[in-house]
Parts: C-alpha cells; sequence; structure tokens
C-alpha cells in the first residue's frame, strides 16, 4: 500500500473509473503512477506511454519463484493505485 507522510497533497477521486481497470503486464501504461498486482499485492511504478512491468518485476511472480509453479498467486494483473498528476506547477 503506498504510504505518505501529507494527506493534503493527494486528491480523493472515489468515482474515478481509471483506478478499475486491469491490465496486463507489457501493456502501455495509461496513467504515471503506483500499479498493484492484485493477485499478490507487489508494487511497481510505470510512467505513462511505457509498457507496464513484466511478471518477472513482481516480486511474488518472478523467476526467483519458478520452484513454486504453477504459482499460487496467479498471474500479474496490474491496477493503478495511486496516479501522478503532471501540471505546469510540478513538472
Amino acid at each position: 500500500m503506498p504510504n505518505y507522510k501529507d494527506g493534503s497533497v493527494f486528491g480523493h477521486l472515489p468515482n474515478d473509473p481509471n483506478f478499475d481497470t486491469l491490465h496486463r503486464p507489457g501493456q502501455r501504461t495509461p496513467f504515471s503512477g503506483i500499479y498493484r498486482c492484485q493477485n499478490c499485492g507487489f508494487e511497481a511504478v510505470s510512467t505513462h506511454g511505457h509498457s507496464l512491468p513484466p511478471e518477472t518485476n513482481c516480486s511474488q511472480h518472478g523467476t526467483q519463484h519458478a520452484a513454486h509453479w504453477p504459482n499460487a498467486y496467479g498471474t500479474v494483473i496490474w491496477k493503478l493505485v495511486a496516479a501522478a498528476v503532471h501540471t505546469k506547477a510540478n513538472a
């Protein structure tokens, strides 16, 4: 779970559907931010326009756990949990 010190710098968007969309590894990142694997909870940062992290980047799904296949966590499915908002003021 992302941690923060000053909650006043975060916006709360409870009805934004972009936080509900599921993404596969390697898909183009729709928004810069923190993405969480829905099956194991591992989090990774990805930047808009780049590919979402591959399955091997996930600590629970990576090759270091190959002895445990089939993986008890299932496949990696990324979901946006914190979006970075780029404005002229913070660019």
